[in-house]
């Protein structure tokens, strides 16, 4: 187990290609942190299962809830959590690597839009779900063109998002 100082940093999927707001900011901060006096090491990882119920809130008017239409593949916060400790309890980074940086990610492609509806559902709710693209955002189509998506090399949780419902397609279709 390596006790050096070195930084372990959670970061997103596909956010060195945004070009603005906080996909773009993540990409500065990963480039300020490679960069410092501290080594550091990046994990990118897809959106959390939780984020599904936080958006939803924030989406909120009335009866419905406004949602970004998004190509995801939901991964649950604790598994980002226990890879981070396995990137920082591992083996240090050879010195000068260059290889991709490392993605983890759910194991399906998910539409968020979809995930929220399951949510809603699965909690007996009645609130409409309706999914959005906000035109203001310059980088709109990435969200929906699967830019969150992972890369080939990337580590796949074998825990889906929602728990395996039995009727999940009969959700999907209402």
């Amino acid at each position: 187990m390596r006790i050096a100082a070195l930084f372990d940093i959670h970061s997103i999927i596909g956010c060195d290609r945004f070009t603005g707001g906080y996909g773009a900011a993540k990409a500065a901060h990963e480039r300020a942190m490679l960069s410092g006096p501290i080594p550091a090491q990046i994990l990118r990882a897809a959106q959390f299962h939780e984020f599904v119920s936080q958006l939803v809130e924030w989406g909120r008017r009335g009866e419905v809830s406004y949602v970004p239409k998004m190509r995801t593949q939901l991964v649950a916060a604790r598994t980002v959590a226990e890879a981070l400790v396995d990137l920082a309890t591992g083996p240090a980074p050879a010195s000068g690597s260059k290889g991709p940086i490392p993605e983890i990610a759910g194991p399906r492609e998910e539409s968020l839009v979809d995930m929220a509806r399951l949510l809603v559902v699965a909690r007996g709710g009645s609130l409409r779900i309706e999914g959005v693209t906000d035109p203001a955002d310059p980088d709109h189509a990435l969200y929906e063109t699967g830019i969150l998506l992972p890369g080939p090399h990337a580590t796949r949780s074998r825990h889906g998002w929602p728990p395996r419902f039995k009727h999940r397609k009969v959700l999907l279709s209402k």
